[in-house]
């Protein structure tokens, strides 16, 4: 990684007046993945953002405008409310079966909206159906509150991680939906991230990615011969991931591809197919103490002999903060510090002894995933030629607009829609 890259960071977070651990979001690195992404998009995709991994409403709106998308997957009931209330234009997957309360909480919340709210969910919201019986339970729901529910139904390509797998339940599924009069099938939803995992000698990822593209063909013949060919027109054909969005050349048995980590590329997306992204999103925590020949309690005989065989560091500093989901990436090869082990409020790592850092200076670590560490921040600093140009929120668990958890349960105990 390049020194001169996180001097000038470091220059625009001091000069920004920044003084705790911030979540840094370089702004032309995002650009340049996104350009990336359109290039692939551009071979007749739709594009549907991964939420979680982009958990910011400012962030969804700015990649949002740069794809011409209005395509969005969620995951967690109270994102999902948060989105309809700020981006009341979106449609909206659920990336994963959720249980049938949070439907019933959902449609409460919605009910109580006042009539500006334009989001509508029988047009907008596509639910996630993972199994027989759960595809009953939202058939109960909506007939027994007399609501239209789009339902998109998971299917398993190849990673085992549920969703139909079987033809003969899928079949089944197919016609549950097309004799209802409340469900209305939109979409299949095929995940496939175990592809670039596979080792070699299992055949590797090409294969892994023909087994998928068969599985998937597999499940839309199966449409096509229960309910015909025309059915497959209008219908939402999602696969696709961060690691594999890449991957895909043409649209011939799929619409649409969704992708979110990709764009602030992770450390966890270390991976061939995306070599070509470069990572977006940093922790900078700022250095707090120097400490020359780190020493553990009681122990300077054994310190010093710890530091010549290498397990104790020969120069550390204390942070502000720590025991992030993170790696640390600058200075060159500092590493935190384990014969201290672990500390959310100052982690101690260790640099060599040539290294030239001082109090008040930055450390630099890479966050191994985006959904959760994100939210850890507040708010992302946006850095833009050179400076700190603005301050994006992220998801709050907790929010006061009607989805808190205590919204929630206050909505559950009304009950004004049945189970």
């Amino acid at each position: 990684m390049n020194d001169l890259y996180f001097t000038a960071l470091t220059e625009a977070l001091h000069e920004a007046e920044i003084c705790t651990p911030t979540l840094v979001l370089d702004k032309e690195r995002l650009d340049r993945n996104i350009d990336h992404l359109i290039d692939v998009l551009n071979k007749g995709f739709d594009y549907r953002l991964v939420t979680k991994s982009l958990p910011s409403i400012p962030l969804l709106q700015y990649i949002m405008r740069r794809t011409g998308s209005q395509r969005l997957m969620c995951f967690h009931l109270p994102f999902l409310l948060q989105i309809v209330n700020q981006i009341p234009s979106a449609d909206i997957l659920m990336g994963k079966p959720l249980p049938i309360r949070a439907a019933r909480h959902f449609y409460n919340w919605h009910e109580k909206q006042t009539s500006s709210m334009c989001f509508s969910p029988d047009l907008q919201l596509q639910w996630l159906i993972d199994s027989p019986r759960r595809l009953a339970q939202y058939d109960q729901f909506a007939r027994d509150n007399n609501l239209t529910m789009r339902v998109s139904l998971e299917i398993d390509v190849g990673m085992h991680r549920g969703g139909f797998r079987n033809s003969s339940e899928f079949i089944a599924a197919l016609q549950i939906i097309q004799s209802s009069e409340h469900l209305m099938l939109t979409g299949l939803m095929g995940y496939e991230a175990h592809i670039p995992h596979i080792p070699g000698i299992l055949g590797g990822a090409r294969r892994a990615f023909a087994d998928a593209r068969g599985r998937y063909s597999n499940f839309l013949q199966a449409v096509e011969s229960e309910l015909g060919k025309e059915a497959l027109e209008d219908l939402t054909l999602n696969t696709g991931g961060s690691s594999t969005y890449a991957m895909y050349t043409d649209n011939s048995f799929v619409s649409e591809i969704a992708a979110g980590s990709a764009l602030v590329k992770p450390k966890n997306y270390d991976v061939d197919t995306l070599e070509h992204h470069i990572a977006a999103a940093y922790i900078a925590a700022p250095v707090l103490k120097k400490v020359d020949r780190p020493e553990i309690p009681l122990s300077p005989a054994l310190s010093a002999i710890l530091r010549w065989t290498g397990f104790l560091p020969a120069k550390g500093a204390f942070i502000y903060g720590g025991n992030w989901l993170a790696k640390p990436v600058y200075p060159r090869e500092t590493e935190q510090v384990h014969l201290h082990g672990r500390s959310s409020n100052q982690e101690l790592y260790g640099f060599p002894k040539d290294t030239m850092i001082d109090e008040d200076d930055f450390i630099f670590l890479r966050p191994t995933q985006s959904e959760s560490v994100f939210r850890q921040f507040g708010h992302m600093a946006i850095y833009e030629n050179g400076k700190i140009t603005d301050w994006w929120s992220v998801f709050q668990e907790e929010h006061n607009e009607g989805n808190s958890a205590d919204s929630l349960l206050e909505s559950a105990q009304k009950r004004s829609y049945r189970l």
